[in-house]
């Protein structure tokens, strides 16, 4: 079982997944008109996507040595260096629209690659890594969102995976709104706050929230129409009730995201992204001072489409 430690940073990087897409191609054209951007209606839609980061991360600690065997070995760990690498795969079509005009999607997963080196050492996957990569693609699941893009419901087609599907709908329907409510023009704002859970320790939860305001800085000339380049600016809050974990574990977090997603305006969906997260933990009781750091990069590319 990971450490309540681990748990924590997991948490922080898993955000990350929140925001896919970003980069484009040059001049602009409709620059002072307004967009109206929606995720596609076109039933039988489907894009296939490839999302990969990496995770750098290191400790510092200092203080008395760490009584608890679990938080130590990862401190130390980490004090090394740590470097985490994945991509995934996977593909989602249109499977209808309903009156209100949201869209279900059927989602499956064809590819998850993991590698991982601490201090210029590979590092075998986490325990169940393999199985869980059968586990997830073997399986489908059935999502449900607005037009702009907020999750609303996640049903997995079996019930080994139902628990997964309960916590991203604990996110309390607020994943973070890249589309915007209102037709936009270039240099308009729009602002979206998300609720990300996190078990804080075995059996309990807290939450971290996510704050992003997106930016249309330039419509660009695709194959099939323009393309919106929407600028992403973000930071996370400190997360709470963590005091109540113990000793070795950071009470305090902080992150500041950036990146740039573009959107094919007539086809209804993201092109691509790039994404980079800076993240801050921090640890201090009794003598003791943990400093966590990490740097993730993220990239989501649409591989096909049909």
């Amino acid at each position: 079982m990971q450490s309540d430690s681990s748990r924590v940073f997991v948490a922080a990087c898993a955000l990350l997944l929140l925001a896919t897409r970003g980069l484009g191609d040059p001049v602009g054209l409709g620059q002072d008109s307004r967009h109206l951007l929606r995720l596609s209606d076109r039933v039988g839609q489907t894009s296939r996507y490839r999302l990969a980061f990496d995770i750098e991360m290191r400790a510092d600690y200092a203080g008395p040595p760490q009584r608890d065997a679990g938080v130590r070995q990862l401190l130390e760990t980490l004090a090394e260096g740590m470097v985490l690498r994945t991509a995934l795969d996977f593909e989602q079509r249109l499977k209808s629209v309903g009156a209100d005009g949201t869209r279900t999607f059927d989602v499956r997963w064809h590819d998850y690659a993991f590698r991982g080196d601490v201090g210029g050492r590979p590092i075998p996957p986490p325990p169940g890594h393999l199985d869980a990569t059968r586990e997830l693609l073997s399986r489908s699941a059935e999502i449900r969102t607005t037009a702009t893009g907020q999750t609303l419901a996640v049903d997995f087609d079996h019930p080994r995976l139902a628990e997964l599907a309960e916590r991203i709908e604990r996110i309390e329907g607020a994943m973070p709104t890249y589309l915007p409510e209102v037709p936009v023009a270039v240099g308009d704002s729009w602002t979206s706050v998300a609720h990300f859970p996190v078990e804080l320790t075995p059996g309990g939860l807290g939450s971290l929230d996510l704050r992003l305001e997106h930016t249309l800085v330039e419509l660009r000339t695709g194959v099939g129409g323009p393309v919106a380049v929407i600028e992403l600016r973000g930071s996370y809050s400190r997360l709470q009730g963590l005091e109540e974990g113990g000793a070795g574990i950071p009470i305090h977090l902080q992150a500041a995201m950036t990146g740039r997603t573009r959107f094919d305006v007539a086809a209804g969906r993201f092109v691509d992204g790039h994404y980079e997260i800076d993240m801050f933990a921090l640890h201090a009781a009794d003598g003791i001072e943990i400093q966590l750091t990490g740097h993730a990069n993220g990239t989501l590319e649409l591989v096909s489409e049909r």
